[in-house]
């Protein structure tokens, strides 16, 4: 029977092949939360992972309710071909002022849904576009240059009643970087901006998973007033001291 093969790197040193795994960009602020120790640095590090495991099971129980109520409102507007038809409001020019110039603010809109499409087979289920586009596409189709034409004309309607779409939109775009920060196995802990924080984009996704689903939050979250962070943080304190 032959041996197994000798890994790569062999270095009993933690800082090398931590550096090697990591890179010694990545590894810097875990190093520097705990004064340079190795071993607490990638406890963090493990700890910073499971955090995100919390946050992102919480934030797509959120997307989910998100797009399934966004394109059930635009369904009820424009039809169930609302993501293919250059005349709803998702798709037609929607003419705006920039620094750039004139912009169209849904040409990004028709890419996004066509290299959706263009992926899928000509018999794919409508349901299949829909669950493949990005939460950032949600996230998006409520911005200020579309308030006019899907904001008041649909998305409202998905909210409860009074909801604010400027109020609204910086929780959105807090847990849309927040998502994305936990995809790329970004550091969580000691966010530079408030928009940032782990905290606040959990308790976020659950507040407005309530407000678009009450049963669906009730299932999963019942009654209880602390976020699943909070309680991960309670029972699994960070091997350091950091903000969240």
């Amino acid at each position: 029977m032959a041996a197994d093969p000798e890994p790569l790197f062999k270095d009993d040193n933690a800082m090398g092949w931590a550096e090697r795994w990591l890179s010694a960009e990545r590894l810097a602020p875990y190093l520097a939360a705990c004064d340079g120790d190795i071993d607490r640095a990638l406890d963090l590090y493990e700890w910073n992972i499971s955090l995100g495991q919390v946050l992102m099971r919480d934030i797509s129980h959120f997307e989910v309710a998100l797009r399934n109520a966004y394109d059930r409102v635009l369904c009820e507007g424009w039809g169930e071909g609302w993501l293919t038809d250059n005349a709803s409001p998702a798709r037609r020019p929607v003419m705006r002022k920039s620094a750039q110039g004139v912009l169209d603010a849904n040409r990004i809109n028709r890419k996004t849904i066509d290299a959706v499409t263009g992926q899928l087979p000509d018999d794919a289920p409508r349901g299949s576009v829909v669950a493949g586009l990005t939460l950032g596409f949600w996230v998006h189709l409520s911005d200020r240059s579309r308030e006019a034409v899907i904001w008041r004309t649909a998305l409202f309607r998905a909210w409860p009643r009074g909801a604010s779409r400027r109020d609204l939109q910086p929780r959105l775009y807090g847990i849309l970087r927040v998502r994305n920060r936990v995809a790329h196995a970004e550091r969580l802990f000691d966010p530079s901006r408030v928009e940032l924080s782990p905290l606040s984009a959990d308790a976020g996704a659950v507040s407005l998973l309530r407000a678009l689903c009450p049963d669906a939050a009730e299932h999963l979250y019942g009654g209880t007033e602390a976020s699943p962070v909070e309680r991960f943080c309670r029972d699994h304190p960070a091997p350091a001291d950091v903000m969240l």
